[in-house]
């Protein structure tokens, strides 16, 4: 199997992610939401996110497969204080399942010879995250929040399926029917992620659906002797529906 090797692209779109959560405060009015300061709630959640790595690649003898959304899992809870009508702060903890899938392998050579196709190949990365953030209210339905967000690495994998392919004489392929899969745990990724959460929520009856970007403020490799490391960067959204105790 020929080795694969990251390559690193740098994608700059978290000002666009941002815009779109900001938008959506244009759609209502403003007044104080109705909730007694000095009372605390929890508040569990569950949801899924989209995530993928800016500038992560996988290079094989076929060519380059570039990074693409993942989905995945997230769960956890908020503990959150109200400072006052309008104002409150919040401490969360959550499970999080991010990384990215890479775009398969095409073929489109002619010359004749052997190769290793690669397709169906993913890195996940889970994450503990703890967010630390304060939130404004709209109106008793609608808030916008932000903070400061620490990412704990718990676990990760690269997930690779390659197939050989054989070119002919006449330029016809033909497939093996033996898929070769590997499951690598990645090297030099940091420890600790930073971010900055921006968080559009809609409350009613107490069940709150939440949709967050993760703004990346860290890089996901190291930066050292024997890790080079890169620009690359964690881009999740995340919708969640809670519900306040």
């Amino acid at each position: 199997m020929s080795p694969i090797n990251k390559r690193k692209e740098i994608h700059c779109t978290d000002m666009k992610h941002i815009a779109v959560l900001l938008a959506l405060l244009g759609m209502t009015s403003m007044s104080w939401a109705q909730a007694d300061p000095g009372t605390f709630s929890v508040i569990p959640r569950v949801g899924f996110n989209l995530s993928t790595i800016s500038g992560e690649s996988l290079t094989t003898d076929v060519g380059t497969m570039k990074s693409k959304f993942k989905a995945g899992a997230a769960a956890g809870l908020d503990l959150e204080y109200r400072i006052s009508a309008p104002f409150s702060a919040s401490i969360g903890a959550y499970y999080s399942r991010e990384g990215c899938n890479y775009k398969d392998n095409v073929l489109d050579q002619r010359q004749l010879g052997t190769y290793n196709v690669f397709s169906r190949c993913y890195f996940t990365i889970d994450y503990l995250k703890i967010p630390v953030m304060a939130r404004w209210y709209a109106t008793d339905k609608l808030s916008v929040g932000t903070g400061l967000q620490a990412g704990i690495g718990l676990w990760n994998r690269t997930h690779t399926e390659s197939q050989e392919v054989k070119v002919g004489e006449s330029g016809r392929y033909t497939y093996s029917t033996d898929i070769e899969k590997t499951n690598v745990k990645g090297n030099g990724l940091r420890n600790v992620l930073w971010s900055v959460p921006v968080s559009v929520a809609v409350e009613y009856e107490r069940v709150i659906i939440d949709l967050r970007y993760s703004i990346p403020l860290s890089k996901v490799y190291q930066s050292d002797g024997k890790h080079p490391g890169g620009d690359e960067r964690v881009q999740c959204w995340t919708l969640s529906v809670g519900y306040r105790i």
